[in-house]
């Protein structure tokens, strides 16, 4: 960065805010904002940590972006998908470098399966018509590789894309051209490098030789950290990957005809199962020990290191070297699967597709997590959501922070944002007092009586709604059996992006969602006027690293881990809401355990303060005055 050198004046990030303010249509005052921004500025100034909640409307972007840009620093900023590091960089970034009067440069990486790979693309065999030739069109054509560019993802993509196993870096025949290196030759020189936790996670277990050297490290969706980890640091072995090795060996005149039945039978199974299960069991883990000796990997890498040399062309070299690590690779994860005696990690089975499929994940994150943070100067976690019960102690105790003794230890600081919306002059709260509690044994009554409740809010509504489940039986349940007037959609019926803008483009929708639209949605006005949490989201008995860090806990496995994570989620739908000071409308939550339980009482007050309601009726009071008022104002 130029333009400004050692420490800075903290009169510089309020003319930032001033520019800002002239700068950007729409912008809302919001000392809030400041606050938090003034919160980032100190924690990079002084090389320390800081934990901070940003409630909603904050504009939390924007107020970790100015400090670090006003720091003076190489910055590593990590969000929870490419969509969002898309938005950080296309947008925000790019307006801030348009109005600031400083000069920085910054850039997005993503994983290398993100990028065409030309060598793995001239060895893949040619498929006639269809997406393949939509797709090398685009190949021919392409100046960057990123799949973002297609309108379509060929199903083979994973086949031609990067694969960090497959890959020999500057030893590859396609080192020059490779779109992954060209683009990731240029970061060294960038300022502020957007990423995703599990590029952020691989750094770490590439003993950061991933990501070029940044001081200063941003984690915004912190609350999704920890997941990230336990996935990123564990395993897979499926069909694909294997069957993958066995065309790249075939390819490369390796006998292996006779290793495709075997591989076949191992992991189409009849006894397919419908959940996960951990330990992988006996029958599956003798079955694949009798796989690992037919493969008898060893003997391919004596056969392909004893081979190399009759290969000619740098091009089959390069093919031979990866293909040794892939198998090396592939041998340990194997063998870790029949041993299963890693005790920091969970080993279960579970159905992929008609074929069975291995993973292990790691339990417990608070080492990993402190390498990470202790890899930057600076750290800053933030997120909307990130404390239960007014503190931090449960993210804490989660990442390993909890019992170091001081801030002079830790270096981390905290600060809670609060909403600068008006809850209580925004929104009201339904509460459902009859409906039976949802738990398994009521599950088939609570579908079908919650039902007719969902139809009286949506109605209330006049569409405008947003319903959240906790799991796809239960939508597909209300999707095939609700009777409303209004335009319905259900997740799954085209990709997430296209439903946002199906719901935001027709008049009085009604979207259908779980998981993925929990966080990260944003719809402003009235156009979202309901918000339905159908069931508290729990973690789900059966989830082989919930179920684990549960038993972990003992008898504290309800206060310490699941009550909290539920509360965090639940935070998190409800903030789909209110997203702007002109926005009005209803959260419903259909749980009577939040009357009836003697936790739900810390479930509301965790919530933004709304007036509580219990009927549909006061519900289509709270929406005929609010069409009252608009009346009012435009006789005006």
């Amino acid at each position: 960065m130029n333009g400004y050198d050692g420490k800075v004046p903290l009169n510089k990030l309020s003319k930032a805010f001033e520019t800002l303010k002239e700068k950007l249509p729409d912008y809302e005052d919001r000392p809030q904002q400041v606050r938090m921004a003034e919160e980032v500025f100190e924690c990079l100034q002084n090389n320390s940590r800081l934990l901070v909640e940003a409630g909603t409307g904050v504009g939390k972007t924007f107020a970790y972006l100015i400090p670090v840009i006003l720091s003076n620093e190489k910055t590593v900023i990590s969000t929870a998908s490419i969509a969002l590091q898309d938005q950080i960089v296309n947008k925000d970034l790019d307006f801030l470098q348009e109005v600031l009067p400083y000069k920085f440069r910054f850039d997005i990486l993503k994983g290398k399966n993100n990028y065409l790979c030309r060598k793995r693309e001239r060895e893949f065999q040619p498929e006639l018509g269809g997406h393949y030739d939509s797709f090398m069109e685009w190949a021919a054509d392409t100046e960057t590789g990123d799949r973002e560019e297609l309108h379509f993802i060929p199903d083979f993509w994973h086949r031609v894309c990067g694969d960090s196993d497959d890959c020999s870096a500057s030893l590859c025949p396609f080192y020059s051209e490779c779109f992954y290196f060209m683009h990731y030759s240029t970061l060294f020189e960038k300022d502020i490098l957007v990423v995703n936790h599990h590029i952020l996670v691989y750094d770490l277990l590439s003993d950061n030789h991933l990501l070029p050297y940044h001081a200063q490290l941003i984690v915004d969706e912190a609350q999704q950290i920890e997941n990230v980890i336990s996935h990123a640091a564990g395993s897979v072995l499926n069909y694909s990957r294997v069957m993958w090795l066995l065309y790249r060996l075939k390819g490369l005149k390796i006998v292996v005809d006779h290793l495709f039945e075997a591989v076949e039978t191992f992991f189409r199974r009849v006894d397919l199962p419908l959940y996960a299960v951990s330990p992988v069991p006996d029958a599956i883990v003798d079955g694949l020990r009798n796989l690992n000796e037919v493969l008898a990997l060893d003997k391919v890498v004596r056969t392909l290191n004893d081979n190399k040399e009759s290969f000619t062309g740098d091009e089959l070299k390069d093919r031979v070297e990866t293909t040794i690590n892939y198998v090396r690779s592939l041998d340990g994860v194997i063998n870790d699967f029949i041993d299963q005696n890693d005790g920091t990690r969970v080993y279960y089975t579970a159905g992929s597709k008609k074929f069975i499929e291995l993973r292990s994940n790691l339990v417990e994150s608070q080492d990993f997590f402190n390498g990470l943070a202790g890899a930057f100067e600076s750290v800053v976690m933030t997120s909307a959501t990130l404390t239960t019960g007014g503190g931090f102690d449960f993210l804490k105790e989660r990442l390993g922070i909890a019992n170091l003794q001081s801030e002079q230890e830790t270096g981390f600081r905290e600060a809670i944002i609060d909403s600068p919306f008006s809850y209580e002059d925004q929104a009201a709260l339904y509460i459902d007092t009859d409906l039976p509690s949802p738990v398994r044994e009521n599950s088939g009554d609570f579908y079908q009586k919650s039902i007719k409740v969902i139809e009286g809010l949506v109605n209330a509504s006049s569409g405008r709604a947003l319903v959240l489940f906790t799991s796809y039986k239960h939508l597909r349940f209300v999707s095939e059996h609700i009777e409303i007037d209004h335009p319905i959609k259900s997740q799954g019926d085209m990709p997430p992006s296209k439903l946002i803008r199906w719901f935001k483009k027709t008049s009085n929708p009604v979207l259908l969602a779980t998981s993925t639209f929990w966080q990260g949605i944003d719809i402003k006005g009235e156009k979202l006027s309901m918000v339905i949490v159908v069931k508290m989201p729990f973690g789900s008995p059966g989830d082989p690293v919930y179920d684990e860090r549960c038993k972990r806990l003992g008898e504290l496995w309800f206060s310490n881990l699941a009550l909290p994570s539920a509360i965090l989620q639940l935070r998190q739908g409800v903030g789909r809401l209110i997203r702007g000071a002109g926005d009005r409308g209803v959260i419903a939550i259909l749980d009577t355990r939040l009357v009836r339980s003697s936790y739900g009482r810390s479930i509301v007050s965790s919530l933004p303060k709304m007036n509580i309601v219990h009927s549909i009726g006061d519900v289509q009071d709270f929406f005929d005055k609010i069409q009252e008022d608009a009346a009012a104002i435009n006789y005006r």
